[in-house]
């Protein structure tokens, strides 16, 4: 089943590559990031390093700072279409070489779940009132909304439960268009039990639950405990990009 099959409200990954006039599009950093076609390609890489680069400049240069570029729509219909390539089952890691040789290598993970978290943080971002970037660029992203949903779906039921939770998780902002809100219904059991789990996901279940109009006090209280026993946060800065 070829992407265009599977997901068809999407363009296929390979033609939206040579379709676009890339010269137009800007991501954040034109003269240190990669060409955005080039990180997308690289997404597809047979060399899980070049993967898992692509990956992070994925994040720091298409959408930096939380800001919508005119290639981050773009991005975005390509990544959704590429879910179920079999190569973004690579394992990857989007650390930098600095950062694992002075922290070591964090655990690697499924590229497809890389790819979900960011569809799922980009989709985050375009709930908040004022977006990032300009407003025909958050627009244009806003409008592929109903088609992510489409394409994330499959993937409740992988047979991965880090790419279940991956999926659920970036979903869960996409629910909160009221066109999509329908589907909350079906996944309110799935997002309590995303919330009741310590995972990475944690947060944006209990978030999305809350935003539905679920009482969420029991998970507050839990925060509240956590805080008078003197829980930790620690605090954290990005490398600068490139």
């Amino acid at each position: 089943m070829s992407m265009s099959d599977r997901h068809g409200r999407f363009v296929d990954p390979h033609e939206l590559l040579l379709r676009t006039d890339w010269n137009s599009v800007e991501n954040c950093c034109p003269n240190d990031a990669p060409a955005t076609p080039v990180i997308l390609r690289d997404l597809l890489d047979d060399d899980s390093r070049k993967q898992g680069a692509a990956l992070r400049d994925l994040d720091q240069a298409v959408t930096h700072q939380n800001t919508f570029y005119s290639a981050t729509p773009l991005a975005a219909s390509f990544v959704a279409a590429i879910l179920g390539d079999p190569r973004t089952l690579a394992k990857v890691t989007d650390q930098s070489r600095w950062e694992i040789a002075h922290f070591g290598e964090k655990p690697r993970f499924p590229l497809r779940v890389g790819l979900l978290d960011w569809l799922g943080n980009t989709a985050a971002e375009a709930n908040e009132e004022w977006p990032g970037g300009t407003p025909a660029n958050v627009e244009a992203f806003r409008a592929l909304r109903p088609a992510l949903c489409d394409a994330i779906r499959p993937f409740l039921t992988d047979n991965e439960q880090e790419i279940r939770d991956a999926a659920l998780a970036a979903l869960l902002p996409l629910l909160a268009v009221p066109d999509l809100a329908h589907h909350r219904a079906d996944l309110r059991d799935a997002a309590w039990a995303l919330a009741a789990n310590d995972t990475p996901y944690r947060e944006h279940a209990v978030r999305a639950l809350a935003s539905w109009g679920e009482d969420t006090t029991p998970f507050q209280q839990e925060a509240n405990t956590d805080t008078d026993a003197g829980t930790d946060v620690e605090g954290f800065a990005d490398d600068p990009p490139f």
